[in-house]
């Protein structure tokens, strides 16, 4: 029964992360522990805008590092 709350606690939040990336929102800062991660967004275009999301599962996490990855990737031009 916690297999199927877990898939269902990811889900939601690869929806939400998708969302926020693609409302044009930059992750700002992502604070790791015990219970997940706690990740600030900011929208380029509104400064001092800021976004809060509770990521909490392993794979929200590593879906998460995708698009973290990706943006450092695009702010270093690769």
């Amino acid at each position: 029964m916690r297999g199927m709350s877990e898939t269902a606690d990811f889900e939601a939040e690869k929806i939400a992360i998708e969302r926020m990336v693609a409302l044009g929102y930059r992750i700002y800062t992502v604070q790791e522990h015990l219970e997940g991660a706690d990740v600030v967004w900011e929208h380029p275009e509104q400064p001092g805008e800021w976004k809060q999301q509770h990521v909490g599962t392993a794979s929200g996490r590593k879906w998460l590092g995708h698009f973290l990855v990706q943006q450092l990737r695009e702010q270093q031009g690769a």
